[in-house]
């Protein structure tokens, strides 16, 4: 069993995550004060980890996170099961306390097993008949990065949004209804991240700000290296030091006639150094996690039945969740928003998995009217 911080383990992390420490897998950032000192006061001060782990089948999909809000005292996790268009979600709330180390809220539990390297996911007994119990291995080297907005303190410029993202393979057993899928990793990938700072709409409608944005991209992990959004990730041990930067992202998207949810594409990725690789992505099925269940509000409103979005306080030890058959196109209208599909990406004779993540509808909108990089395949 692998030390507790409180048995004296240092989470030492190595020289290949400089400047990041083992510490900062964990919920506790706040530059630059002590954790329990905010450096705002904004209400929309966050932090959150978000998993998912996928089949290359289109079968399975899990999506989980894990969010803290400072300033508004509260603590929530949730998990998304979508298996095949039985889309059911788990949403877990408490009182934040003062140990933000405990990263564990109702039946979800989330633990640092070894610091950028391996993680324990589980969600335990709950009224909704859904469960799991995962090992995450990652795959690609997780890489700090300051990725904009800000805020001044004093005399000091602090980032609105931090973090760090990264790829991995999944082992163990997902549950469904009684049944039990074993997930492997020669057959099962995902990918995750962890970002802190200040979010739009967290606290609530009240506290949205208009903010919309209609594709957030793709997170596709090749054999040499991993895209995600905008950021080029490599294997754990590459001698290439840090990531790299898209220097452009141009679309061609398909979409549903009747709810024009995204279905399918082409995406030319122009790297830093001119090159260009171009890849084509087909949505598999209805496999898709609708994020509005997890609580992230946005332009579409907060979850589907209540519009509660991140970091409302709900009261300490609830639980909740719903199920939605998502192969019915008017569910999947109603409740739309920040979604992420389950994809097949082929680009020069590599066939992977991974997620396409855009703001539905405001994405065929983006496309139809051929702005910013995107127009529509026929």
């Amino acid at each position: 069993m692998t030390p507790s911080p409180v048995d004296g383990h240092t989470f030492d992390a190595g020289i290949e995550y400089h400047p990041m420490s083992g510490l900062d897998e964990f919920l506790i950032h706040n530059n630059p004060l002590p954790v329990r000192v905010m450096w705002t006061s904004d209400p929309r001060a966050y932090e959150r980890m978000w998993f998912t782990c996928q089949d290359d089948t289109g079968d399975l999909l899990v999506v989980a996170g894990m969010g803290v809000y400072p300033n508004l005292g509260t603590a929530e996790a949730f998990a998304i099961v979508n298996y095949r268009g039985n889309h059911t979600t788990v949403r877990a709330h408490r009182k934040l306390g003062l140990n933000r180390m405990d990263m564990t809220v109702g039946p979800l539990a989330f633990e640092v097993v070894t610091p950028f390297r391996e993680w324990h996911l589980s969600l335990g007994d709950n009224d909704h008949g859904i469960a799991f119990d995962l090992s995450w291995q990652d795959t690609k080297r997780p890489v700090y990065r300051n990725i904009g907005g800000g805020a001044v303190v004093g005399t000091q410029v602090f980032a609105g949004v931090a973090g760090y993202d990264g790829f991995g393979r999944q082992s163990g057993w997902i549950e469904i209804g009684g049944e039990r899928h074993e997930v492997t990793t020669e057959h099962y990938c995902g990918t995750r991240d962890h970002h802190w700072g200040t979010r739009d709409g967290v606290g609530g409608r009240a506290l949205w700000g208009g903010y919309q944005h209609p594709h957030s991209g793709e997170w596709v992990e090749f054999a040499e290296y991993g895209i995600w959004g905008d950021h080029v990730l490599y294997n754990l041990g590459d001698q290439r030091r840090g990531s790299d930067t898209l220097a452009d992202r141009r679309y061609r998207l398909r979409f549903e006639p009747d709810t024009r949810l995204l279905l399918s594409g082409e995406v030319d990725y122009v790297f830093a150094d001119g090159h260009e690789r171009t890849v084509a992505f087909e949505r598999l099925g209805h496999q898709i996690a609708f994020l509005r269940c997890g609580m992230y509000g946005g332009p579409n409103g907060g979850t589907p039945d209540g519009d509660l979005w991140q970091g409302v306080d709900v009261g300490d030890g609830v639980v909740t969740g719903e199920t939605y058959d998502v192969r019915d196109p008017e569910v999947r209208s109603r409740i739309c928003g920040l979604d992420q599909h389950h994809a097949r990406f082929v680009s020069e004779g590599e066939t992977v998995y991974g997620i396409v993540e855009p703001y539905d509808t405001l994405c065929y909108e983006m496309a139809k009217a051929g702005r910013g990089g995107f127009s529509l395949l026929e």
